[in-house]
């Protein structure tokens, strides 16, 4: 009994373990969307996408959005369970937006994140 319970726990473990992509792992996304805004334009960008985001989701959810200054531009991501990356926004200092969709989304409904996107790209776009 006590080899079975070992087993298990084992099992379990090693089940948890199993990596969520990351924007490292070029095959698990895919482009959804991109465009071009006034390269002057991206922090205000980053914010409409950012708070776009936020409002994405339910409160009930376990969705949470964060933002990263990168030496390119800014980066908005949402993720599912804390560290399950599900959909990702790069804004480039030179105006190139692009939007991004995991694998891991497939189950997760992403269009309050696609919307949020279009309309930032709508109010900003060249």
């Amino acid at each position: 009994m006590k080899h079975i319970i070992i087993g298990l726990l084992f099992i379990t473990v090693l089940s948890g373990c199993s990596a969520a992509p990351t924007r490292a792992d070029h095959d698990e996304f895919k482009s959804l969307s991109q465009g071009i805004i006034p390269p002057k334009s991206t922090l205000n960008f980053a914010t409409c996408l950012y708070d776009g985001f936020l409002k994405s989701h339910s409160m009930l959810t376990n969705i949470e959005t964060k933002q990263q200054i990168r030496p390119d531009g800014y980066r908005i991501e949402t993720y599912s369970g804390g560290y399950i990356l599900i959909m990702s926004a790069d804004i480039l200092k030179n105006g190139h937006v692009e939007l991004w969709e995991s694998s891991a989304a497939a189950l997760i409904n992403t269009t309050g994140e696609r919307e949020a996107f279009s309309s930032c790209l709508d109010a900003f776009k060249i």
